[in-house]
């Protein structure tokens, strides 16, 4: 299976349980949150809402939020969650493909998107789509898998096309237009499992044990807030739309 669709649904069974297990970890999902808690206001497009670990933090600040998904299960699932909330919408969004009508009419001052590009085959030509929709000094804001040497089975189980490192996604962002602000790893103790689990054990799934016991460690992992990492699980990056 090579084409893009059969791709993502091969990817579908392991990247609902790896959401199912984060649904599970409110301090983790904090902590992702907290990268870009301090940029993320007014009109929002979230892109890869998944079941809503993150919505549900973006909406408490947001003055309006459209939480995007390219599974229908997972479009359902949050409309149900968000049904009472009225500045929630919810739309279908392939960021294969064209823009989405409620997309493509709205603009936005931040879009978020947490472990999304890297499923993207032409991540450049999304970004760049995404990107027209920003108002001119809105932020993008994005956290993508880093390390390629901790590419594994489990990446090609979530359908991961790539991981980042800090150069190559600062260019990505670049390329499209934008101003990076801000770049840097995060995770280093989570890259550590993440590659004992993926390129020594050759795990397709994650491990919801493990994942528990990462959640009760969180006070000890946040010490890497107070200090510069060299390398981590994942990238995050802060980038303006000029203007």
């Amino acid at each position: 299976m090579t084409d893009a669709r059969s791709i993502r649904e091969a990817a579908q069974e392991t990247g609902g349980r790896a959401l199912e297990v984060h649904a599970g970890t409110p301090q983790l999902n904090r902590w992702y949150f907290s990268k870009f808690s301090d940029r993320v206001r007014g009109d929002v497009l979230e892109l890869g809402s998944g079941i809503g670990n993150i919505s549900g933090l973006i909406a408490e600040v947001a003055d309006s939020l459209l939480a995007t998904e390219i599974e229908d299960s997972y479009v359902a699932s949050l409309r149900e969650r968000f049904a009472d909330e009225p500045h929630v919408d919810v739309a279908r969004f392939d960021l294969e493909g064209e823009l989405p009508d409620i997309v493509a009419e709205r603009t936005f001052d931040t879009v978020l998107s947490m472990n999304v590009i890297e499923h993207v085959a032409d991540d450049l030509g999304a970004v760049r789509r995404v990107v027209s929709r920003l108002k001119p000094g809105g932020w993008m804001l994005t956290y993508v898998p880093a390390m390629p040497f901790a590419y594994g089975p489990m990446d090609e189980a979530l359908g991961h096309h790539r991981r980042y490192t800090r150069s190559s996604f600062g260019r990505l962002m670049e390329d499209a237009g934008l101003v990076v602000d801000r770049l840097e790893y995060m995770n280093a103790l989570g890259l550590a499992g993440w590659w004992v689990n993926n390129k020594v054990l050759r795990r397709r799934l994650p491990d919801p044990s493990q994942v528990g016991v990462f959640e009760r460690l969180m006070p000890l992992v946040r010490l890497e807030d107070h200090l510069p990492v060299p390398v981590g699980l994942g990238v995050v990056c802060h980038a303006r739309r000029p203007g």
